[in-house]
């Protein structure tokens, strides 16, 4: 099996040859092929040849597009920083006054955007050169909730969530950020992508309730499968932080695929989500792959290969690796997964 066919077996409900391995790795990619973020985000050529790079140099399976966490905000008009060696990053919101965001919230400024040209560009060039070698997952930003936190301000999304009154104003700003996600997804597909994902981490039980997620960025998430699925596309949903509280309600989503962060408890991840999402990621970026020794990635790997018996996961970090990762643990987890056995179901 090619890593285009492993992971996609393991989607399908099936079995791989070895479990399949796709890192969250746009900084530490980046560096590596001695670009600044600057130099990175800015040339679709650049983007794809460090992403193929990184994946051929360590035997990966996949490559998980990413550049940063502030491209639709920014098509939308939230102010944005871009640092030379930095992910891009909103800074302040479009404007404090949620009926004046609201109305600001256009799909037309997402497709006539440079840095998403770029971006789909990027994967363009990506499908020509490792279609069907190498699986594409085109991660489509931030999800309706995050989105809408984004370009109205976290301070005002978090400080009115709770007041009865400001409840229809909210989901008429979060609906409106859901039809521009949508198209993101759709553009994606249409790029080139084999399958999406987007990142809803605000509202992570870490920043909300589990009644908070129900209310305002379950029934989104629940709508994004429902309308993927019409067009033939399948999705990971990303959340960082302890999920413990509401994996359950994950659980129904639908989803194909949930990456999960590493503080959410790996067996409960395992039995939850079996035969509901295939799981991505759960390995910590920071405090094993960046800054851990070569026995705590090993330990870490095999502990997560062993809960799992190798079913049901796309083995990887949690969350983006930095870009100071060492090579050494990235090659110590690869060679790790790679001498793993896949058990016979019992």
């Amino acid at each position: 099996m090619n890593g285009f066919e492993r992971i996609n077996s393991v989607l399908g409900g099936g079995k791989a040859d070895v479990v399949p391995l796709m890192l969250h790795n746009f900084m530490s990619a980046a560096r590596e092929a001695g670009m600044t973020m600057q130099q990175f985000r800015s040339r679709p050529e650049n983007i794809s040849r460090a992403f193929i790079e990184a994946s051929l140099r360590y035997g990966l399976d996949g490559i998980l597009t990413d550049v940063d966490t502030a491209l639709e905000a920014y098509a939308l008009g939230a102010k944005t920083i871009f640092d030379e060696d930095m992910p891009a990053k909103v800074v302040a919101p479009i404007s404090d006054r949620i009926e004046e965001v609201t109305d600001k919230i256009d799909t037309d400024k997402l497709e006539k955007d440079e840095r998403i040209k770029i971006y789909l560009d990027a994967i363009r060039m990506m499908r020509e050169a490792v279609g069907g070698e190498l699986f594409i997952r085109g991660n489509a930003d931030q999800g309706a909730f995050s989105l809408a936190t984004a370009v109205w301000g976290i301070s005002n999304m978090m400080l009115n969530l709770a007041n009865p009154a400001m409840e229809e104003s909210i989901l008429r700003l979060i609906e409106r950020c859901y039809i521009v996600n949508l198209r993101f997804h759709t553009l994606l597909k249409e790029a080139g992508a084999d399958m999406t994902s987007f990142g809803d981490s605000m509202g992570s039980p870490d920043l909300i309730s589990p009644k908070m997620y129900q209310k305002f960025v379950m029934p989104f998430q629940k709508r994004l499968v429902a309308d993927l699925t019409k067009s033939g596309i399948r999705t990971v949903c990303h959340i960082c932080g302890n999920t413990n509280r509401i994996l359950e309600l994950m659980s129904g989503c639908g989803f194909a695929g949930v990456e999960i962060d590493y503080k959410t408890n790996v067996a409960e991840v395992q039995r939850i989500m079996y035969g509901k999402s295939v799981v991505f990621g759960i390995i910590d970026p920071s405090g094993v792959f960046c800054f851990g020794d070569e026995l705590a990635v090993r330990t870490t790997t095999q502990n997560v290969l062993d809960c799992f018996r190798g079913y049901g996961l796309v083995l990887g970090a949690g969350c983006a690796l930095p870009a100071e990762t060492p090579p050494e643990n990235i090659k110590t987890f690869v060679h790790t997964a790679r001498n793993y056995r896949i058990p016979e179901k019992s």
